[in-house]
């Protein structure tokens, strides 16, 4: 029994050992094609009777041993079934003889993943596009079969072609979804190609400009976008200039219009791509600050528009300079000069131009025009004593540049001499000096007038000013209604003034008789107005007046003892007998807003409102013409022609709202002098 059991352990120390699962390094995935995974036998027993491994693909390696490992690439992605044959029984191996059924083969399955790819730049290619393919990850980079999808197969090429190897360059002729395959392993076709999908669309070509409003010479600037040769277009620009060029260039239209734009790329294989371009016409210009300047002063120059950062001057006397918009320049000799200027700093061709005449000093000069006036713009004026800043003024216009000398007269005698440089066209002022100013100390009626004395040819004869001089230092400063108010005849306005230093109560004086109110005649007639700075003339006063000319009021303020202390200025009025009746119908913002109008006051927050009205005239007429003036300045002027008597007549006219304002509507008719023939007043208010 003993010699039985020893017999059956030997037996079973002779058996080979069972097959474990094939052995793998990497021991776990992932397994990508082109890695070197090594295999070999799981069993020890392999070493003395080695085995034939199967890899699954169609190859296999013999001596397989526990003891050394076996490499294999696999050049396909899949599932493999990994085989190991054992040695055949019985098999004399090198230490004993093994004999008896052999064991079924072992397997195992392996996973091999694909880690290669193809990259494509651009993303999106386009008809006749270079599009390049990158091989990624391959194992023979220096040698792929590239089949491009559209029968264009690229063979075996080495990396030192420009089309060969891991990248090729190939430009589609059509659009459509092409399958471009890559064969790695020398360009094998007995493995799978790694492949991607490509599609082509059509170009999106474009023609770019900018500015998108251009004016006759200015720089626009083109681009063409997704051209297939960028470095070669045909330009074609509308106007007569074709050039072949890259695809950003510059053109300047020498004249307004609407031009259609065309490129196409320099194979001329597509058709062309154009755009419309409207350009606008020129509207830069040059100003001198005068036409006409005296030799040696500076005179102004401005470039109006230029578009440029600097402009090239020109003067014209031989002085060229760069600068900028605004310029000044200083001749050195006399004459006529044509200023030129080229924006961009001369890259602009187009020249612009002006001209001024340059004038030296000589004695050839005449008197175009000519007055003199007091500071109040009057030939009379009513001054306290002691009155400071009293001053005449002598404003002309000459023909002709150079001196001009003279000497004002006061009461008779020489006060003062000038010698003033006087331009042709210039308006010019010569004033008496401020300090000290005219002779006022010596209370009553003073004269001044004015003796040109140089060039001596000159023969005027200037009118006498006269002011008067009051015996005391107050002054009453008068309040309304304004100077050169004009009243309807019916309407007996209101006469204020401002209360006077001293003052117990006060008078006023009226008169159509300029020279009876300024020298105070005895029989000048005072009005008392009483304590308060305001008076209402009475009918009667008021009917004194004469009607359509000028009359004349002014006021004095008495103490209680009933001497004068103080005097006003003389202001001039007008009542008229208006044979035109002026309505005022509707007022409103300029959105159309209705205005409410109420006893000819309007409330409003807008800065302009529309007044429209109408009017009638007493009388056949060719011409009458209504004056807006809103608080002293004419706003607007409408003339009507034809006027039939008692026709009614529509108006409508736009007056500024800046507060607190009066609004006069004056209707004239146009006799020699214009006789104020209708009156309408209107007061705005926020």
């Amino acid at each position: 029994m003993k010699k039985t059991i020893l017999v059956l352990i030997i037996a079973l120390l002779m058996l080979p050992a069972a097959l474990e699962a094939i052995q793998v390094d990497p021991p776990s995935g992932p397994y990508f094609v082109g890695q070197e995974i090594l295999f070999r036998a799981s069993s020890y027993d392999y070493n003395f009777h080695p085995g034939v491994i199967n890899y699954g693909d169609g190859s296999s390696d013999t001596n397989v041993t526990e003891a050394y490992w076996k490499t294999h690439v696999y050049r396909s992605p899949g599932r493999y079934v990994v085989t190991l044959q054992p040695p055949a029984y019985p098999s004399q191996g090198r230490l004993r003889t093994i004999s008896g059924t052999p064991p079924p083969p072992e397997s195992m399955t392996i996973t091999i993943r694909e880690n290669r790819s193809i990259q494509v730049s651009p993303a999106s290619p386009v008809v006749g596009q270079a599009t390049t393919f990158t091989a990624v990850n391959f194992n023979t980079p220096d040698n792929i079969r590239w089949e491009m999808g559209d029968g264009t197969v690229y063979r075996h090429q080495g990396a030192a072609s420009p089309r060969g190897g891991s990248v090729v360059t190939h430009t589609y002729a059509q659009a459509g979804s092409y399958q471009v395959r890559a064969y790695d392993w020398n360009g094998s076709l007995q493995v799978t190609a790694v492949s991607v999908q490509v599609n082509i669309g059509q170009p999106n070509r474009a023609i770019q400009f900018s500015p998108a409003s251009p004016r006759e010479d200015q720089p626009v600037y083109f681009e063409a976008v997704n051209f297939l040769q960028p470095t070669s277009i045909h330009w074609n620009f509308g106007d007569g200039t074709r050039e072949v060029n890259g695809s950003q260039i510059m053109h300047r239209f020498q004249q307004a219009g609407t031009r259609t734009v065309s490129a196409v790329d320099g194979t001329l294989s597509h058709p062309p791509v154009s755009t419309s371009i409207t350009v606008l016409p020129e509207n830069r210009f040059i100003t001198v600050s005068a036409p006409e300047v005296l030799m040696n002063r500076p005179v102004s120059v401005a470039a109006q528009n230029f578009r440029g950062d600097l402009v090239l001057w020109n003067f014209g006397d031989g002085v060229q300079e760069s600068g900028g918009h605004e310029v000044t320049h200083t001749y050195a000799q006399s004459g006529t000069f044509t200023i030129s200027a080229r924006d961009e700093n001369g890259e602009s061709t187009r020249q612009f131009t002006a001209t001024v005449t340059v004038r030296g000093i000589d004695d050839e000069v005449l008197v175009d025009v000519a007055e003199i006036r007091l500071d109040n713009g009057k030939y009379y004026k009513v001054v306290p004593r002691k009155s400071r800043a009293l001053y005449a003024v002598l404003r002309m216009k000459m023909r002709g540049t150079g001196i001009v000398s003279g000497q004002w007269i006061v009461d008779g005698q020489p006060y003062e001499f000038f010698n003033e440089l006087a331009i042709q066209g210039e308006l010019k002022e010569i004033r008496t000096r401020e300090l000290p100013g005219l002779p006022v100390l010596d209370p009553g009626l003073h004269t001044i007038t004015l003796e040109l004395t140089r060039p001596n040819q000159l023969n005027v004869v200037f009118p006498v000013l006269k002011y008067f001089v009051l015996p005391y230092e107050n002054l009453v400063e008068l309040a309304t209604p304004l100077n050169e108010f004009v009243a309807k005849e019916k309407e007996i306005p209101e006469f204020s003034w401002l209360r006077a230093p001293g003052a117990s109560r006060y008078e006023v004086a009226f008169s159509s008789n300029l020279y009876a109110i300024l020298y105070n005649t005895p029989d000048q007639p005072w009005h008392d107005a009483g304590t308060e700075p305001s008076f209402t003339p009475t009918p009667p006063i008021w009917n004194q007046l004469r009607r359509n000319r000028w009359s004349y009021w002014k006021v004095r303020a008495l103490d209680s003892a009933g001497q004068v202390v103080a005097e006003s200025d003389v202001r001039e009025f007008k009542a008229i007998v208006a044979t035109a009746e002026i309505t005022l119908n509707r007022v409103t913002d300029l959105e159309g807003r209705e205005v409410d109008l109420s006893n000819g006051v309007v409330s409003s927050r807008s800065d302009h409102l529309l007044v429209q009205g109408n009017l009638k005239y007493a009388a056949d007429t060719e011409f009458l013409v209504m004056r807006i003036y809103t608080d002293e300045i004419m706003t607007d002027q409408l003339v009507f022609r034809n006027v039939q008597k008692d026709r009614e007549l529509r108006f409508e006219t736009s007056v500024p709202h800046n507060g607190d304002s009066r609004v006069l509507f004056q209707l004239l008719k146009t006799s020699s002098p214009a006789v104020v023939v209708g009156l309408q007043n209107l007061r705005l208010k926020r």
